[in-house]
């Protein structure tokens, strides 16, 4: 696949803030680059992360933390997902957006979408998890893509 400075379709609706049952066991890995240059890892879900428009993603991370802290300072981040049996690292520029309720709001612009596809195997995922309470942890999913939504 083409390298891009636009969301995939594939990203944009795997990251379009619905179907959240479907997608409740998968997670990204969101990277940051902390104090001394070494890249830091976050894990979010497609509840923390919004497709907004074609070249933008909104992003909500829990506020005082470390990712939300190297996010405010270096304005950069990387976004790594696998759907579609491709992997895709999507580099951000991060603008904050606004605090709410404990929440760290940024808008990333996309710099650049890699795609990587594996000839001899078929991607399935980066990380799965298992929600302890899917009811109340997808309750929370909805009310932060509103928050990303306005």
């Amino acid at each position: 696949m083409a390298d891009s400075e636009i969301l995939p379709p594939a990203v944009a609706a795997f990251l379009n803030g619905e179907q959240l049952e479907e997608k409740q066991n998968e997670a990204m890995h969101f990277l940051t680059v902390d104090d001394n240059g070494f890249p830091y890892k976050a894990m979010v879900s497609v509840g923390e992360v919004l497709a907004y428009s074609k070249d933008r993603l909104r992003i909500a991370l829990w506020s005082g933390t470390q990712t939300d802290n190297n996010a405010m300072r270096s304005e950069k981040a990387v976004l790594l997902l696998v759907t579609c049996e491709t992997a895709f690292d999507i580099q951000l520029m991060l603008e904050p957006i606004g605090r709410q309720e404990g929440l760290a709001l940024y808008e990333g612009r996309v710099l650049h979408v890699k795609a990587d596809q594996a000839p001899y195997a078929k991607l399935e995922s980066a990380v799965r998890f298992t929600l302890k309470d899917p009811d109340a942890s997808l309750a929370h999913w909805r009310h932060k893509l509103e928050l990303l939504k306005n």
